[in-house]
């Protein structure tokens, strides 16, 4: 795999900001044959939008993972954005993380890259805060992805405001800087288990969701009653769990899970005119 560190000025933040791209390597010579590879023209290839934790930069599923050795396996481009701790949000103080997300990046991405734009070609995982962006941006744009994974993820964020406001100093400073108030965040685009259920009553063609959670994660009673929810609101959901806590440790044991049972082709996606 190739390894790509790119910045660029987002125009949604209004400042430089960097990504890292895990990308395949198929072409150039077979190591095995000495074959040389036709660089054809028209190529594509799946991708994972991969998102990561609180706090956390571009870097840290690359650094901190095998995601870099199993996405090659599939023939995978991998995006990793940083976000920082904009919790995947158009903030009510800050700058527009989710507008940066879900329209910026993707547009720049297929711009530089030979990434499908087609729906079953495109994923989003994340671990935290990440797997609460990566539900929220499946169920706002449930026609832009096949599947969404989350790996002690965040989820049903109402329910987490609710039980750390005013308990919590730092959370409520970073639940404040994002959503404003608790008012602001039910019932919009950032409460993810209201848009949960505001597409599936709209009859919304849903992806299928992949939750997992170590049995050590102090997330994992929240997880399994966000699961209960989404299985009640009729979601084809996928339940993971093993042994670990709320880390990358964690991550790295069940990322590979998550691919395998995303269907991937593992194959680049060739132009038959081409």
């Amino acid at each position: 795999m190739a390894i790509i560190d790119l910045t660029f000025r987002s125009a949604a933040l209004g400042y430089n900001t960097t990504v890292t791209v895990c990308f395949p390597e198929n072409n150039g010579s077979d190591r095995r044959t000495g074959k040389p590879y036709r660089y054809k023209p028209g190529v594509k290839y799946q991708v994972l939008w991969l998102l990561t934790g609180g706090g956390g930069d571009s870097s840290e599923w690359v650094r901190l993972t095998n995601i870099e050795r199993y996405a090659a396996e599939k023939n995978l481009i991998v995006i990793t954005p940083a976000t920082f701790l904009s919790l995947y949000t158009d903030m009510y103080y800050g700058e527009k993380h989710f507008t940066y997300l879900t329209e910026e990046l993707p547009r720049v991405m297929r711009w530089m890259l030979p990434i499908s734009d087609k729906r079953e070609d495109n994923f989003i995982a994340g671990f935290s805060m990440g797997g609460y962006g990566a539900f929220k941006s499946a169920f706002a744009y449930p026609e832009r992805f096949a599947a969404a994974g989350s790996f002690g993820g965040a989820l049903d964020m109402v329910s987490i405001v609710k039980s750390t406001h005013l308990h919590d100093g730092v959370l409520d400073r970073d639940f404040l800087l994002a959503f404003g108030s608790l008012e602001n965040l039910e019932h919009s685009v950032n409460d993810d288990m209201y848009m949960a259920e505001k597409q599936m009553k709209a009859a919304k063609d849903m992806p299928k969701l992949f939750i997992s959670v170590g049995k050590d994660d102090f997330t994992y009673s929240r997880n399994v009653e966000t699961r209960d929810k989404l299985v009640d609101l009729g979601y084809d959901v996928t339940w993971d769990t093993g042994e670990g806590t709320h880390s990358y440790e964690y991550c790295d044991s069940r990322i590979r899970v998550f691919l395998e049972w995303a269907g991937l082709k593992g194959t680049p996606i060739y132009n038959t005119e081409g």
